[in-house]
């Protein structure tokens, strides 16, 4: 079992990069992560925001594999629990998924072709933050449900 994060852009804040970097420090000592960067498409005004996006979830679509398990973190997705989020997690990896993929989008948000191509969307709130911003929070939570599901003390009710 493996966990893949896929995010457009690159992380330009240094605290976003110093918290990613300490939470993807102790997410792979418990299961293997992969981090992968699609290049953020610039807004280059020949080509409707639109197309722009298209672009982008071509190239992250083009990123999966059979048998991958697709998670979208998006602000239309359903909320839950730290807990619940555990569970979910805990779920999908009893079902036997080679690889979960959680994709976060860039500063457009996501395609409908992603959409399509999604068992689930989440949302980590109805507020909008920043796609950079997302990363950091997504990681925290992530580590969060993995310190549930191993007993850990780290998260309390």
């Amino acid at each position: 079992m493996k966990l893949s994060l896929i995010q457009v852009g690159k992380t330009d804040e240094k605290y976003l990069a110093e918290g990613l970097s300490v939470f993807y420090s102790r997410i792979r000592k418990m299961i293997p992560l992969e981090v992968i960067t699609i290049k953020a498409l610039k807004e280059s005004g020949s080509k409707p925001e639109s197309v722009l996006k298209k672009e982008e979830a071509n190239e992250i679509a083009s990123r999966f594999r059979q048998g991958d398990f697709i998670i979208l973190l998006d602000e239309k997705g359903d909320q839950m629990t730290s807990r619940d989020f555990a569970s979910f997690l805990q779920k999908i990896m009893n079902s036997g998924p080679r690889r979960i993929v959680f994709v976060i989008g860039g500063a457009w948000g996501l395609s409908d072709l992603l959409e399509n191509s999604a068992e689930r969307m989440l949302s980590l709130s109805s507020m909008t933050f920043s796609h950079q911003l997302v990363r950091l929070l997504f990681a925290e939570q992530l580590y969060r449900a993995l310190t549930i599901l191993r007993g850990i003390p780290y998260h309390h009710d």
